[in-house]
């Protein structure tokens, strides 16, 4: 299987991997869909949640900053 990601959505997986949490996209975008799927079978994913807000690129960066995982 094929998927092209968006800009931004590489550029999360690349700044996964640069946080030395994960060593390939691979392993980003598996734990990823294992953190979605305990989503959905808790019920925590619904139609309700798509109108919340989500961090941006910007936000995700400052806090691995924050935390010394990102330079």
């Amino acid at each position: 299987m094929t998927i092209e990601l968006s800009p931004e959505q590489q550029r999360a997986v690349d700044l996964a991997i640069q946080s030395g949490a994960y060593h390939s996209s691979d392993e980003v975008i598996s734990s990823a869909l294992a953190m979605l799927a305990e989503d959905v079978e808790d019920g925590a994913v619904s139609e309700s949640r798509a109108g919340e807000p989500h961090s941006t690129l910007a936000e995700v960066e400052a806090e691995l900053r924050a935390l010394g995982k990102l330079r």
